[in-house]
């Protein structure tokens, strides 16, 4: 019985998902409701530095929140954040009040955006080629504002390690020098897996292929991985098997015992904060 109900959930999946969107909490709307009322008030932002616009990627439409002084994008130092799997940049609105205050009020530029099929970003995230489309429909808003790579600085959480990844291996328009990887995916197979329950290789279930591995080998920046032994999402031992064959010019971990996927909330923003300010100002 269990194997015919493995079966069935497969063909499932064979005819509906064949693309990366199964394993995806997309959906969302988003409200786009970026307030201070929902901060923190240590985390509080001055809300005239607050931007929502948006982007064309390819053809369909990609939101994106800037804050921070658009005029000074030329001279500031930028954080560009791409944001794990969760329905919309709603739920990383903490986090940008937190990198809106890190080393002081809005020391960096923050910005993020919703791939598509999150938040309100149209159409639906089916691989490699629309993460990456994504990631340069935005970027080239920052191009075109004076940002240049020794500004920059990308933050990659979870899901968002994918298209980071692929961009620091020379795929980025504005080349990676400083790159954050917290609780970065390792493989296809570990995304497809968690999200069926099956133990079945993802090229069953998705088109959507990627090798962290080999980008790290690639990516010849500096490099800070930060991860918890007790992640169920994003195993640390396989996390960990990539992350180690970066070759660039820097290489520094940090890893806590008992921490789960949720790094920030588990280790607290005041060493989380440390460790993220510590490494932009190396």
């Amino acid at each position: 019985m269990r194997l015919l109900f493995t079966l069935l959930i497969t063909s499932i999946l064979l005819q509906s998902c064949m693309d990366v969107s199964a394993a995806l909490l997309a959906g969302g709307d988003g409200t786009y409701d970026f307030k201070n009322e929902l901060l923190d008030p240590q985390y509080h932002v001055d809300e005239t530095k607050i931007h929502l616009m948006d982007f064309q990627s390819d053809n369909d439409t990609v939101y994106a929140l800037y804050v921070g002084d658009l005029a000074q994008i030329t001279t500031d130092t930028i954080i560009f954040y791409l944001h794990g799997n969760a329905s919309s940049m709603d739920n990383f609105w903490e986090t940008a009040g937190l990198f809106a205050n890190l080393g002081g009020s809005h020391h960096f530029g923050f910005m993020m955006y919703d791939y598509r099929g999150f938040g309100k970003s149209t159409g639906r995230t089916t691989g490699a080629e629309s993460m990456a489309a994504d990631y340069d429909a935005v970027l080239a808003f920052l191009q075109t504002q004076g940002l240049t790579s020794d500004r920059m600085v990308v933050v990659a959480s979870s899901l968002g390690s994918l298209p980071a990844a692929s961009a620091a291996a020379a795929g980025s328009r504005i080349s990676i020098q400083k790159l954050v990887m917290e609780a970065p995916q390792s493989t296809a197979n570990v995304i497809m897996q968690n999200a069926t329950g099956l133990s079945l290789p993802a090229s069953m279930l998705t088109n959507y292929n990627f090798d962290i591995g080999q980008n790290m080998e690639d990516y010849t920046g500096e490099l800070l991985w930060m991860h918890g032994t007790e992640d169920l999402v994003a195993p640390i031992e396989t996390a960990e098997a990539v992350m180690q064959k970066h070759n660039g010019t820097y290489y520094q971990e940090a890893i806590y015992a008992g921490a789960g996927h949720g790094l920030r909330w588990d280790i607290g923003d005041e060493e989380w904060s440390k460790i993220v300010l510590d490494f932009v100002r190396h």
